[in-house]
């Protein structure tokens, strides 16, 4: 028996789990985790190089919950006690029938209870086998109004609900809000922080707690939140200190001789239009050679001693790895011609983009002031590698089969290994497209990301001799795995102040050939009308509903309320413009008028967002 840490995308959960019937509460156990960690781990047997879950399924079905909430990967470690697969009926059955849970409002009702009376979270813990975390944010949620309290009695309110709602301790306001809201918890979120912005977001991180609060800036806590997370209420003091700190790192750009330097908050959209930029390599210096080759030899006679999974390898792999990545910067020319784009990631660092900001001038590549001169001429050295491109493509031209595996071996070790493509044999820029969105606008979908759902299909499929591996997959398999890597690849993103083009376009033409069918896969979740104007709101009814119900809503005083209205009084399976396939088709008759179709979409908003 052992306890060791798994990455969740190898585990599965066991068909000889106990619990047959699938138990009920799962987003409250999400929850539960979520606010206060795993309790207990998870036991499991090794069986074809996966792990199978017998005890502890709710646990493992919550945390699939939260990869879907985005506050865990599929890469995340998580402790598992390793059992034969001979004692998984037994311990499972003891495991699940000897469990009773403790309703959340019966634990806020008790802890309050003995606090009351004099005891501490750490003595209420201690003397009642819970976790003091546990305790602690149970009597945070006892400061709820007792209605509320009632109502998450009643399975009418949720957790994550009632945690949102102590973001504010008027109990008038908090009933209102639950009300208002429809106990929505990212509503209520919004309701209760429409001015704010929140402390985790990548411009607040960026800049600091420190730096804010020298401004005098100040924040509303979340006592649910990871660490000290919060809002701040002054999102202007969070925009002017993120734009000065830009500028100064795009002054340090132009100061080593960049042509041209933008730094935004946000990802340029027009980024992806713009050709990548490789740094140059130079030749090793005779000491670097030398220790390479030292290291090369430490690391042979190792693998021939030990074998080549010897824990003395990989630190010197590394620096190799490192001596090598050394050789690669960019020159004087490169940067005359060069670009770089800067812009604030959601962790708070600073994301960059090399790119050609306009044509490179010739080098020629010739041997050193007093070094001999290169064997071949540059233009007969190429030619030469031409014609050995040209033999080598008449082979993979000749092999379908293994061309098909050239192209997977290069998606899987860009897309799923992080390799560069400049190291690739098959020249493909491949790059995963970024579909992050808020969680609330995904709370009525259960659509999963394909990269995540290639991670736990494919996570066998090892980083080292990953060819071999593809080469001896079943045709099935490697059909599966050309269509995920592929599918990671398709972008039909409308960046904020863009335009549809003939990608857009293209994109439109792949979602037809899909036939599928948006509206059975998401719906427009409350998120989306709280992000609309008040004016849009209304015409929005007025078009989709009539004049009746637009005049009707009118007179709503509060923009939340009037976006719980309108998204009330919507028709089913209503989809807004831009969720509709087709929507960004070329119109036939004017291609001048290839954007009007985005005519109505409020790009002021993207870009008011820190406002």
């Amino acid at each position: 028996m052992a306890i060791i840490d798994i990455k969740l995308s190898q585990l599965r959960l066991s068909p000889l789990n106990a619990r047959r019937v699938k138990p009920s509460a799962i987003e409250s156990m999400a929850d539960d985790i979520t606010a206060h960690g795993m309790l207990q781990n998870l036991v499991a047997y090794e069986e074809d190089e996966l792990f199978w879950v017998f005890a502890g399924g709710r646990r493992y079905r919550a945390l699939k919950v939260m990869v879907k909430r985005k506050r865990i990967t599929n890469n995340d470690l998580f402790p598992v006690e390793v059992r034969t697969k001979e004692e998984a009926i037994e311990l499972s059955l003891a495991e699940n029938s000897a469990r009773e849970n403790m309703h959340p409002a019966d634990s806020i009702r008790a802890f309050a209870s003995l606090r009351d009376v004099g005891l501490s979270a750490s003595e209420i813990a201690g003397r009642f086998g819970y976790a003091e975390s546990y305790v602690s944010k149970m009597l945070r949620l006892s400061a709820l109004n007792p209605k509320l309290i009632d109502i998450l009695a009643k399975d009418q309110l949720t957790l994550e609900a009632a945690k949102a709602l102590t973001l504010s301790d008027d109990h008038a306001e908090q009933l209102r809000v639950f009300k208002a809201s429809n106990g929505q918890a990212h509503s209520i979120r919004s309701m209760l922080t429409q001015e704010k912005l929140t402390t985790q977001s990548g411009a607040f991180l960026f800049i600091g707690r420190d730096a804010y609060a020298d401004q005098g800036g100040t924040i509303t806590p979340d006592l649910f939140s990871q660490g000290d997370g919060g809002y701040a209420d002054q999102p202007e003091i969070v925009q002017e200190l993120a734009q000065a700190k830009l500028d100064g790192i795009a002054d340090e750009y132009r100061a080593i001789g960049w042509l041209e330097v933008t730094a935004t908050f946000d990802q340029p959209y027009d980024l992806y239009n713009k050709g990548y930029l490789y740094p140059a390599e130079r030749e090793p210096s005779e000491m670097e050679a030398a220790r390479m080759a030292e290291l090369d030899a430490q690391i042979e006679a190792i693998a021939e001693e030990e074998g080549e999974d010897s824990d003395r390898i990989e630190p010197l792999a590394e620096e190799r790895e490192t001596i090598v990545e050394g050789l690669r910067s960019y020159n004087a020319d490169q940067k005359a011609v060069g670009g770089v784009a800067l812009w604030i990631s959601r962790d708070g660092s600073v994301s960059e983009r090399i790119y050609r900001a306009k044509a490179e001038k010739s080098v020629k590549a010739t041997g050193g002031a007093n070094g001999p001169a290169p064997l071949y001429p540059n233009s007969l050295f190429a030619d030469m590698t031409r014609i050995k491109t040209q033999i080598v493509q008449e082979a993979v031209a000749a092999n379908p089969s293994l061309a098909l595996d050239i192209l997977l071996d290069s998606l899987s070790g860009q897309l799923l290994h992080g390799a560069y493509s400049f190291r690739q044999a098959l020249e493909l820029k491949a790059e995963a497209v970024k579909t992050d969105v808020p969680d609330e606008m995904m709370v009525t979908s259960d659509v999963r990301p394909v990269e995540e759902v290639m991670a736990t299909r494919f996570a066998a499929l090892p980083t080292e001799g990953r060819f071999e591996a593809i080469r001896a997959m079943a045709p099935d398999d490697k059909m599966s795995l050309l269509a995920g890597l592929v599918a990671m690849m398709v972008d039909g993103t409308v960046f904020s102040g863009g335009c549809p083009s003939d990608r857009h376009h293209q994109f439109e033409q792949i979602a037809k050939a899909s036939q599928v069918d948006i509206s059975d896969r998401w719906s427009a979740p409350i998120a989306v009308f709280d992000r609309m104007k008040r004016a849009s709101l209304i015409t929005l009814l007025r078009d989709e509903v009539g004049e009746a119900s637009a005049d009707n809503c009118a007179t709503i005083k509060k923009k939340s309320d009037l976006a719980v209205n309108v998204s009330g009084r919507l028709p089913g399976k209503w989809l807004p413009e831009p969720m509709r396939i087709g929507a960004f088709d070329k119109p036939e008759s004017d291609e001048d008028e290839a954007g009007d179709d985005l005519e109505n979409i409020d790009t002021d908003e993207d870009a008011d967002e820190l406002a």
